[in-house]
């Protein structure tokens, strides 16, 4: 048996907690900041039952439910009241077990299977001072997240096939961006018994894989397993200097000592280091961070030390070290064979200290794969962690085609053209200045290009292909609004 709690309307509620007298009278909180431009077109992300019975509903543009209700009153979100919110509902859930995922910022759900005792009184009891708190019960833990979120089944405890007289806009609330469940409203279906009557292949092959999903939970034929939400537990560890360090040798001594703490803690837990959080605090008042990241999780101190100390050797501080401090984010240890996979890296530690010395050489945040972007933009790239794996990779399989290779020029050459305007572009007559002067006897283009037209520093260039008095081909680019250069030779 599963269980959720659900709080109805949590960004508006939680605004108003530390506000009583503003309860009772239509209140909204908007998905934009209230000082953004342009305001009144923004949604409205959640109101209150106030709100509600004016006829108001989560969604509405604010200049229309303004129209609707011109006593609304609308507030800015509240994080900090969010979190402790949230922070109060975790609790009572671990007040019933220890077993509980955080599906949502309003609800969470809990898994009362090792429970011996019942737990309706329990439940009855739970109050939230300033804020509604719903709660119900199913066979699965999707069932019962479904059945919290509506007021019609709140204290209830489900079965398989009691949802069918909701309606479908509990479902629709959950959907991902990719399933579109208002076009049932289309097909004249307006509730959730009339979205489990369908045909589930039919579904998925009008609807995606997600209406699948949901058919298949409401039917009682999928039941997942809770992420459960543990504490994280923090692996910081300190080490204060009775003498300001001005060397590296007292600063590997003291790092050596707390990573043989920190290795000696993981091996009980049965833990590995994924990436290791490296400060040196200074007798300026200054703060040095580096994070430092290992190919593969590491529990060994001869695999984390190398990297360190690379670092630290490169380092030229204005001033002495007055302590040093090192956190890790931890991951289960993973075994490989490396004689039988070739693929992998056969000494991942070395390649750590490799990455470790090539930013020591360049800096921080300038090693790593680069990574075109999904632009036609030349040289754009973006430069991903050359550590952590797949997410490097470009999925694209665009491999360009050309029977006449180009040297590009890096980076390109400025120069100046004669030109004069035909229509909209201008159009070069000779090169003045620059490798390659001469007059332009043959061209094909322009070819215009641009990209990120909402972005105030969007791109926009117009490429020729030109031969120069019959000798050299090149590529001329024009850049708005007057920059020539010569990008490469073929």
């Amino acid at each position: 048996m599963y269980a959720a709690l659900h709080i109805p309307d949590f960004s508006v509620m939680s605004a108003l907690r530390g506000q009583p007298a503003g309860r009772a009278r239509p209140c909204a909180v908007l998905s934009g900041s209230l000082g953004q431009k342009g305001r009144e077109k923004h949604p409205l992300q959640s109101v209150n039952p106030a709100a509600r019975l004016a006829g108001i509903a989560a969604g509405w543009p604010l200049n229309r439910a303004l129209v609707r209700c011109p006593d609304l009153w609308v507030i800015d979100r509240d994080p900090v009241a969010e979190a402790e919110v949230r922070a109060e509902l975790v609790r009572m859930g671990e007040s019933l077990t220890p077993d509980l995922e955080i599906t949502a910022a309003d609800s969470v759900l809990l898994d009362l299977s090792f429970r011996a005792n019942p737990v309706d009184g329990e439940l009855a009891a739970l109050d939230l001072s300033g804020v509604e708190l719903w709660h119900a019960r199913a066979a699965t833990p999707d069932l019962a997240y479904l059945a919290a979120r509506h007021e019609a089944t709140r204290g209830a405890v489900m079965e398989f096939g009691d949802l069918s007289a909701l309606p479908l806009g509990v479902l629709a609330s959950l959907a991902g961006k990719g399933t579109d469940f208002s076009l049932l409203d289309l097909w004249g279906l307006h509730t959730i018994g009339d979205f489990m009557k369908l045909p589930r292949q039919a579904l998925i092959e009008r609807l995606g894989a997600e209406s699948g999903h949901w058919h298949d939970v409401l039917h009682g034929k999928f039941c997942r397993l809770l992420r459960l939400h543990r504490p994280p537990e923090s692996f910081a560890q300190r080490f204060d200097f009775e003498d300001p360090a001005v060397s590296v040798e007292p600063l590997v001594f003291s790092l050596k000592r707390l990573i043989y703490t920190l290795v000696g803690r993981l091996t009980a837990r049965c833990l590995a280091v994924r990436h290791l959080d490296l400060r040196l605090s200074l007798e300026s008042g200054d703060l040095l961070e580096r994070c430092i990241r290992f190919p593969e999780p590491q529990t060994s101190v001869e695999g984390m030390l190398p990297p360190v100390r690379s670092f630290l050797d490169a380092l030229c501080l204005d001033a002495a070290v007055v302590s040093v401090e090192i956190d890790a984010g931890t991951t289960f240890a993973t075994a490989a064979q490396r004689e039988w996979f070739g693929r992998q890296l056969p000494q991942p530690e070395r390649w750590a200290e490799t990455l470790a010395k090539l930013e020591a050489m360049l800096g921080a945040g300038r090693v790593g794969v680069p990574v075109p972007p999904n632009s036609y933009m030349p040289d754009a790239f973006a430069l991903h962690p050359a550590v952590g794996g797949g997410a490097a990779l470009s999925g694209s399989d665009f491999r360009p085609e050309s029977a006449l290779p180009l040297l590009r020029y890096r980076p390109p050459r400025q120069i100046a053209v004669a030109h004069e305007t035909r229509g909209r572009f201008p159009w070069p007559l000779a090169l003045l200045t620059g490798p390659h002067p001469g007059r332009i006897t043959h061209r094909r283009g322009p070819f215009p290009s641009s990209g990120d037209w909402w972005d105030p520093k969007s791109w926009q260039r117009m490429e020729w292909d030109i031969q120069v008095d019959g000798r050299h081909l090149l590529r001329l680019v024009f850049q708005m609004p007057d920059l020539w250069q010569v990008d490469g030779i073929y």
